[in-house]
């Protein structure tokens, strides 16, 4: 395979728009957080089945949290990894940038995997939020 600067190039605009992506997802969480925080934690209820909900809640914003962080070190890294794959490349190191470009695709990949993950939880949380909605219709 020969790698040359297009190819490993074509991969900087992206990486910064998955970090910008991962960022935003990060601001949202910490936001929700806050709000939960500032809402509810002066006069919990341990008792009370919303209490329970909304630890629940935490709890599964904490991992969310968790994961995102992960994703934007994956994605920094990534975009580092990158920018020594295009000086390899620059400076005629064939295999070394080769090897560099194979690194930027797995950390990408995982980056990726962690976020599906991510919206999956997001997704389960928020309907579990709609079903509170459905059993207050009926």
């Amino acid at each position: 395979m020969i790698l040359d600067l297009t190819t490993a190039a074509l991969m900087l605009p992206a990486i910064p728009f998955i970090m910008l992506s991962f960022g935003t997802r990060f601001t949202v969480v910490s936001e929700l957080i806050r709000k939960i925080h500032d809402e509810y934690a002066s006069n919990i209820d341990l008792d009370d089945l919303r209490a329970k909900r909304m630890l629940g809640e935490i709890s599964t914003l904490k991992t969310r949290l968790k994961i995102i962080q992960v994703n934007q070190t994956l994605a920094s890294m990534s975009f580092l990894v990158n920018l020594f794959t295009v000086f390899a490349i620059y400076t005629g190191y064939q295999k070394l940038s080769e090897l560099f470009f194979g690194i930027v695709l797995f950390l990408l990949m995982l980056a990726i995997i962690l976020f599906i993950i991510e919206i999956a939880i997001a997704t389960k949380s928020l309907t579990l939020h709609l079903k509170d909605i459905d059993s207050i219709d009926k």
